[in-house]
């Protein structure tokens, strides 16, 4: 597994009582299922042709996940408190301190439409969910 589903993991099990872990400076996120529909309009674009697309959708932090996961799953909410555990959270100043991306050459070119991280979340947890969590 991966270290984005591992958190994502994680955060629904429970292990993050004491401290939600920070994001280690990278703060940019997107589905993979977003991903690859990038792949296939760019080989079924002729305006792609030899450009480079940056395919993301957004920030993100870990105590965002862990709120999705508390307010859409109540039923790990005995196990999380994205409002009373530390950690996990942007640094002092919010996104404007962060470093900036411009996923706009993959919205126009390609027509991205990417999906926001509440729904990335919950259905991965439902993936999850199907596996036993």
């Amino acid at each position: 597994m991966n270290t984005s589903n591992q958190r994502i993991l994680e955060a629904a099990q429970g292990k993050f009582q004491d401290e939600i872990p920070d994001n280690n400076l990278l703060y940019l996120w997107v589905d993979v299922r977003d991903v690859a529909a990038a792949h296939v309009a760019a080989l079924e674009q002729p305006a792609a042709a030899n450009k480079r697309f940056f395919t993301v959708a957004g920030y993100y932090s870990h105590r965002e996940i862990l709120a999705i996961i508390e307010k859409r799953f109540p039923e790990y909410n005995r196990k999380i408190s994205a409002g009373a555990t530390p950690g996990g959270d942007y640094p002092d100043g919010g996104t404007d301190r962060l470093y900036r991306y411009s996923n706009k050459r993959s919205v126009e070119i390609l027509g991205m439409k990417y999906r926001d991280l509440e729904e990335s979340i919950v259905d991965t947890v439902k993936s999850f969910q199907t596996l036993g969590l």
